[in-house]
């Protein structure tokens, strides 16, 4: 079973941060994973004055704060991400652990980050409360409801389509349309910047500072997101080229150095640079173990030990592999049958035969319906240890 994916420049963006926002369909159905239920109104741009980059922020309307201190009004000499999110939003989720980081690196120097959710984007009020109490993925800041507002549409049941008043007032007057999307407002009161949360980190420490310019600023980010997407258009047709301009690329942007960690691991790997990547490797591995993200880990596990796949010098990386899966299994609470199978390999090429036994039968047992087609598989592997030898 090889779980390493082959390298792709849309792969290597998300793996930089530069994360892909999900947008509604525009039509009457929801996207994959949406709750059923109203869609996100038309937006008619025009009859939203424009925001843009320098303007007051608009003033907060909400329903009810769900976590955290109200925020009544922005104060001066303090910061504030406004981040609008759904439930069923794959990449909203994937942000909130890096969001939650951000809010305990800067409390002590005036920034609230506020997660506000709309009925536009297909929520109900009891589902975002059910979301942050449930805690799977914990949001350490601020969580809002926003305020419903009627509008002119109609639903399927002839009910009006609700969308929210900060929703309108940011979203629809900035002319975003994908979600999740992060507002900074500065300590003047004014909108500093519109992005990706997973890019907070190449402004905030400005925007803090007051040092940040409203036109000359955002166009700094803009030309290194272009360098970083050709550097990464590169990596595909010249690996060895593209890590020799990673260094220079990380002197020149030293923020974005730990964005580049899979990348650069993913590159070494393929040049048989196995020193070199396991010892960025073990970055990566930090980077997803502070995340929970246990399917990272795993990925970078089984790429080293898996029999079939491409890397030659699986007993350099072990140690790597198994703090990897290890790891995994701890986050997952030992219930995922992939991430049981990965550790036990790297128990077998550790040459502990009855660990990687007894991991391999609990992998067989905790397969899930769904994952049926795994059982032979992992039947074959668990013959292999009972009657190998290491």
């Amino acid at each position: 079973m090889n779980r390493l994916a082959p390298i792709t420049v849309a792969a290597l963006l998300a793996c930089c941060g530069f994360a892909f926002a999900q947008a509604p369909t525009g039509d009457q159905t929801p996207p994959d994973g949406a709750p059923k239920g109203a869609p996100r109104a038309k937006a008619k741009q025009a009859d939203v004055k424009r925001l843009i980059v320098g303007d007051a922020a608009p003033e907060l309307q909400i329903e009810k704060w769900v976590k955290g201190e109200p925020v009544t009004g922005f104060e001066k000499g303090k910061v504030y991400v406004v981040e609008f999110w759904a439930t069923w939003c794959a990449p909203c989720k994937a942000s909130m652990p890096h969001l939650t980081e951000l809010q305990q690196q800067y409390k002590d120097k005036g920034l609230t980050i506020i997660g506000v959710a709309s009925p536009g984007w297909r929520n109900t009020q009891t589902e975002v409360e059910d979301f942050v109490k449930d805690g799977t993925i914990p949001m350490g800041y601020t969580v809002a409801w926003d305020k419903a507002v009627a509008t002119d549409e109609k639903d399927k049941n002839d009910k009006p389509v609700m969308l929210g008043a900060t929703d309108s007032a940011y979203m629809k007057a900035a002319r975003q349309s994908g979600i999740p999307r992060s507002f900074v407002v500065d300590g003047k009161g004014n909108l500093a910047w519109v992005g990706h949360p997973m890019e907070l980190d190449y402004v905030l420490d400005d925007i803090v500072a007051g040092t940040w310019d409203y036109k000359e600023s955002p166009a700094k980010i803009q030309q290194m997101k272009n360098e970083a997407s050709r550097l990464l258009d590169d990596a595909e047709t010249d690996p060895k080229g593209a890590l020799a301009a990673m260094t220079e690329f990380e002197a020149k942007y030293p923020k974005m150095a730990p964005r580049l960690a899979t990348t650069k691991y993913e590159l070494q790997l393929s040049q048989g640079m196995y020193a070199e990547a396991y010892k960025t490797g073990a970055t990566v591995v930090d980077q997803a173990v502070a995340h929970k993200d246990a399917l990272s880990l795993n990925r970078l596990a089984w790429g080293i030990v898996d029999p079939e796949g491409s890397v030659k010098d699986k007993q350099g990386g072990l140690d790597l592999a198994m703090r990897a899966a290890t790891k995994a299994v701890e986050i997952t609470k030992e219930k995922d049958a992939a991430i049981l199978d990965t550790l036990a390999r790297c128990y077998w090429l550790k040459g502990n035969k009855v660990k990687a036994i007894d991991l391999q039968k609990r992998a067989i047992s905790n397969l899930t319906k769904d994952e049926e087609e795994m059982r032979g598989q992992l039947q074959d592997t668990l013959k292999e240890y009972e009657g190998g030898s290491n």
